[in-house]
């Protein structure tokens, strides 16, 4: 059996940091195997914060010197990860960090080379994993259910909660998967207003009360009558749902409470086509008590949550084992889930 290491790197859009996991895979029998060796999230520092919230307004020549830049920084944590933990790895998988999404105008676009990647730690690297669907018609989003498909298929469900909400499931045999709504992105911009980086254990939300006016407006978002498939960009989310928490006249720890009653109303709206009750759930939000809770109640699901390390770190599996099915030309990207014209085997390759 041929194993392969990989380390997947994501970058999400709550910048707490990046993912760095180094993962073990092979294939006995046609079902996929994975083993987390190592892991570890790379904190942003303010001045990286700021270089990438700033990014987004830059002229094009600064934007693409901000590309190299951001992706010899990745380089630079992948060696130093790679030298304390003693590894080796046969392949890198770069999410970057996504600066705009909009499928459709037909891009969608993460920062971060991967030419600079590879050249700065001497591993080949795939990155870009979002634009060949995208041009085949699809949303380039979401990505993960592949990895659903493949090495979480004991569950009736797989929900990761992070900047973005984000399920798939198992629908008439061909799996689905959408962006179910925002999340601890507007968690953490109002838990910002109270001086803190994130709500933890959903606390500030528990002590606020539920505001109706605001939970119907959060509701009514055009996002949510479109049909699938469909994802959310942070262009998006900031332009529709912070603006409009930002517009609201209600006391901070109320709209936290609503948001979070908010999310789980739109998890529980987001099964309707799937059976079982089994709920994986992962991603940063997995730790927010109270938001589980509000989730458990909304919709009456069994939710599973993993050891901690899965919790913080399937989503950086996930890429690297999508960069395990890129370097052997197989599909990585469902055309059920990101409604592309077919399933295509997308991210490119950049060789040290």
């Amino acid at each position: 059996m041929k194993e392969y290491t990989v380390l997947g790197l994501m970058s999400g859009s709550s910048l707490d940091g990046v993912d760095i996991a180094c993962c073990r895979f092979y294939e006995s029998e046609q079902q996929w195997h994975y083993q987390i060796m190592e892991a570890e999230t790379m904190a942003y520092s303010e001045q990286w914060k700021t270089f990438l919230i700033e990014s987004l307004k830059v002229e094009t020549t600064e934007f693409l010197a901000r590309d190299v830049k951001f992706g010899r920084y990745l380089g630079s944590l992948v060696n130093d990860f790679r030298e304390r933990h003693l590894l080796k790895a046969d392949l890198i998988a770069s999410h970057g960090h996504t600066l705009f999404h909009q499928p459709e105008s037909g891009f969608s676009f993460q920062l971060g080379s991967g030419q600079a990647i590879a050249i700065s730690t001497g591993i080949p690297t795939v990155s870009d994993f979002r634009t060949k669907d995208i041009l085949l018609g699809g949303q380039g989003a979401p990505l993960v259910p592949i990895g659903d498909t493949f090495l979480f298929s004991d569950y009736d469900c797989c929900l990761n909660i992070g900047g973005i909400a984000n399920i798939s499931y198992d629908e008439n045999t061909s799996r689905k998967g959408f962006d179910t709504c925002p999340a601890n992105q507007l968690l953490n911009h109002l838990s910002g207003q109270m001086g803190m980086s994130y709500d933890k254990g959903g606390s500030l939300a528990f002590q606020g009360a539920f505001n109706p006016a605001l939970f119907d407006l959060l509701n009514q978002d055009a996002y949510y009558k479109l049909a699938l498939p469909k994802s959310l960009s942070n262009e998006y989310v900031r332009q529709s749902f912070i603006a409009l928490l930002d517009q609201f006249k209600a006391p901070v720890q109320d709209k936290l409470h609503t948001v979070v009653k908010h999310i789980a109303f739109q998890i529980a709206v987001s099964r309707v086509g799937s059976t079982g009750k089994r709920m994986l759930v992962t991603g940063g939000g997995a730790h927010n008590t109270f938001l589980v809770q509000a989730i458990r109640e909304a919709g009456g699901f069994e939710l599973l949550i993993p050891e901690r390390q899965l919790i913080d770190f399937k989503e950086a599996l996930i890429f690297a084992f999508m960069g395990v099915l890129r370097h052997l030309g197989r599909d990585n990207c469902l055309a059920t889930a990101t409604g592309a014209k077919q399933n295509c085997s997308a991210g490119n390759i950049f060789y040290p």
